[in-house]
This record gives structure tokens, C-alpha cells and sequence, in this order.
């Protein structure tokens, strides 16, 4: 709506309110009841004051005095079609000295509209009125911005067929458009902008990239993108974020398979207490910079406990890799090593085999065989999960240690 429209039907509401209030007159000013205060006056907002700020969106708080026991307050206003509205709610409160407060909502104005003709009244317990006391003035903020801020696509809890969607909506014209949304690694990524057009409307091609792999769909509670709105580089008053939640049908990020590889499958009692060598790991499909949790189940089956404080998928793809090494007198046998991603659940496990070493038998010069086959010894399974140094990733304590990258 041009400026000139808008004084255009500024000037038409204000002469409809003053039309309608010297209709009413005969009604409103009537002589002071006996329980009437004649000091009864309206204090905030002052009469023609300008920039009256929001007590709550579309509100303005009003306060006065000379309030009569029992009595209370009322404020009448002209809406955007010219009628009459009651804009009192919630009340009003009195103090003993007859000052009062109380909040006037004026969600009816035009389009545009921030100027108020109203009419602040005493009322009494039967309701009828006992004073009345004209008051005009001008809201720093629309109630009902001339040109609203909404999205029109997607719709909340709509489901979108494309992974790179484009998003419309109406907007102040020349005002910047920001689509975020929240990405991996808990951070918050954008997804568009654009500039609204002469005409009000905006239209943003999207990139939903930095998703979590498999997010976005229904299954996954979708996505809660936020539209922001700047002129100049500032927020526009009475103009908030908008924060559809909406489902692609297919995740913009496909889910990463779940793998786990363990290398070696088989190695000695030596090799696994190494901390040269150990057991390598390497795994995908977590969520990234998710926690891990890391469990091992030894050749008993008994279930070997392991510090997982500090282990972290990668921030940017949720690929993981380390190292396993035992420590102390370990059992021969087959271990199950698992993996899970703490804010995704994802499990997936691996096994691997430790055998016993080889030895030089007697008589044979160390490093030689003499011609003949090696044999192997080891532990013969008893007893087994007695791990006495415990067991270690990394190869550097008791416990499964990855530094967190810094996100």
C-alpha cells in the first residue's frame, strides 16, 4: 500500500471515528453519577502523543486516575471498517488512591493503521457509564503492518518434494529475507536469501546441504527453518521471525551406511597389547560430532567395561577411526567390539580374534625357526576376562580417548 493510500485511509478512519463518537456523545456525555470522580482523567497515552510503544504485541498499556470504588475502565476505539470496539482485556487495576492501570488491545485497525481514535470510559458495577474522555494518539508499531510478513510456501507441517525447495512469502518491499535452519554438528547453517520485490513478495531457492545425513523427513521430525527480516540492516518493528516446521519427502542428506572395520580380524596377545600396534578401527554413518558409546564383549561373553568419555563421530561426515589395544594378562579367544552413536542410537558392531603368540622352541637361536614349524601358546581360556591392565583406545589409559574438535 503507497504512503498516500495509507494517509488516504488514516484520514477516512479518523473522520469515521469522529463521526461515530459525536453520534455516541449524547450517550457518553452524561452528567457525573453521585459515586463519580470528577478528577477522572486518562494520564498514559497522553493525548495526541505519537510513537505510543507495544505493551505486548498490538497493545498499548494505559494508565489514570480519579477511578471511583467499584468502578472501572473501559476503552472504545474505531477499527479499520469504521465500527466500534471494546479494546479493554484482562481488566483493570485500581489503587486505593483511585489511580489505575490497565491494557488495551487494538488488533482491529486497518492496514497500516497506527493512528487511535478512542474513547476512555469510567463504567460502573451495571455498566453503565459514568465519564468519558476522548483520546487520540499514534502506535510506534502497526497492528496490522501494511505489508505483513508471512510465508507462504512451505505451509507448517507441509511435506516438500524437492531437496532444494524454493520458499515464497510477502514482506516490506526492499526488506532482506534470511531463511536458517538448524545443520550438523549443532550448528546453524543458512539456507537462503533474498530481497522482496516492489510488490511485496519474495521468492528464495533453498539449500538444505548441511543437514544431518537421513534429517528433514517426517520420520526424523523434519526441519524448523527461520524467515528473518531486516531494512537497512535493521529489524522491522511488528515484523517477528517466522519458524514454519515442514518435511521434505526425501532427506536433502542421504543417511551415510553403517559400517565398522577392524583391522586385523586376528592378532596375537602381543599385537593387541601393543601400543605401537593394537587394533585399528574405523567406522561411518554416525551423526556428526554425535558422542560414541563404545562396549566389548570378551571370549566368556562377559561384557568388558570401557571409559567412552570424550569420543566424538567427526563434525563434518560422522566417520570415526582409533585405535584398540588390551592391557594386562588378556584371554585368547573372539571379542565383539559395538559401537553407538549417542544422539542418533545407530549400532553397529565388529569382530576380531586374539590368538596366542608364537614362541622359539628350545634349542632354536632367537629370530630363527631351525628348520622347523612354530608352535602356538597362550592362554587356554581360563581364566578369561581377566584383563589386568585393561584395555585402552588410542593406546594412552584406561579409556577410549578422541580430543573433540572445536566446532
Amino acid at each position: 500500500m503507497s504512503s498516500a493510500r495509507s494517509r488516504s485511509l488514516a484520514s477516512r478512519l479518523s473522520i469515521m471515528g469522529a463521526a461515530v463518537l459525536v453520534a455516541a456523545a449524547p450517550v457518553l456525555l452524561i452528567a457525573p453519577a453521585a459515586n463519580a470522580d470528577a478528577s477522572f482523567a486518562v494520564t498514559t497515552p497522553s493525548q495526541g502523543q505519537v510513537g505510543v510503544p507495544e505493551y505486548f504485541p498490538n497493545t498499548a498499556q494505559f494508565a489514570g486516575v480519579g477511578l471511583s470504588e467499584g468502578n472501572s475502565v473501559d476503552v472504545q476505539y474505531v477499527t479499520g471498517d469504521g465500527s466500534l470496539h471494546t479494546a479493554i482485556y484482562g481488566g483493570n487495576q485500581r489503587q486505593a488512591d483511585g489511580s489505575w492501570t490497565a491494557v488495551a488491545n487494538f488488533d482491529l485497525l486497518g492496514a497500516g493503521q497506527t493512528q487511535v481514535v478512542s474513547t476512555v470510559r469510567e463504567v460502573d458495577a451495571q455498566g453503565a457509564v459514568v465519564q468519558s474522555r476522548p483520546l487520540t494518539f499514534t502506535l510506534a508499531v502497526a497492528p496490522n503492518p501494511a505489508n505483513p510478513f508471512t510465508v507462504t510456501y512451505p505451509g507448517t507441517l507441509q511435506t516438500v518434494d524437492s531437496t532444494t525447495p524454493t520458499f515464497t512469502g510477502t514482506g516490506e518491499p526492499g526488506a532482506l529475507v534470511v531463511i536458517t535452519y538448524g545443520a550438523r554438528s549443532l550448528t546453524t547453517a543458512e539456507a537462503g536469501r533474498g530481497t522482496v520485490d516492489v510488490d511485496g513478495n519474495f521468492s528464495i531457492v533453498t539449500d538444505f546441504s548441511r543437514l544431518e545425513p537421513g534429517a528433514g523427513t517426517a520420520a526424523t521430525g523434519g526441519v524448523g527453518a527461520t524467515f528473518t527480516q531486516t531494512l537497512n540492516g535493521q529489524p522491522i518493528p511488528g515484523a517477528d521471525s517466522i519458524s514454519p516446521l515442514f518435511y521434505f519427502a526425501e532427506a536433502p542428506v542421504a543417511l551415510i551406511p553403517l559400517t565398522l572395520t577392524v583391522d586385523p580380524t586376528s592378532l596375537t596377545v602381543a599385537d593387541v597389547t601393543s601400543a605401537e600396534k593394537g587394533l585399528s578401527l574405523a567406522a561411518t554413518g554416525f551423526s556428526p560430532n554425535e558422542g560414541l558409546t563404545v562396549s566389548l564383549v570378551g571370549p566368556d561373553g562377559q561384557a568388558i567395561e570401557i571409559s567412552s568419555e570424550g569420543l566424538f563421530a567427526d563434525d563434518e561426515d560422522g566417520s570415526f577411526t582409533d585405535k584398540l589395544t588390551l592391557l594386562g594378562d588378556v584371554a585368547t579367544g573372539g571379542y565383539t567390539i559395538t559401537l553407538t552413536g549417542d544422539r542418533s542410537a545407530r549400532t553397529v558392531s565388529a569382530d576380531f580374534t586374539v590368538v596366542a603368540n608364537p614362541v622359539t622352541p628350545a634349542g632354536t637361536t632367537p629370530g630363527s625357526t631351525g628348520g622347523r614349524q612354530l608352535a602356538a601358546t597362550g592362554f587356554d581360556g581360563a581364566p578369561y576376562g581377566v584383563l589386568a591392565g585393561g584395555l585402552v583406545l588410542g593406546g594412552l589409559a584406561l579409556a577410549l580417548i578422541r580430543r573433540r574438535a572445536t566446532v
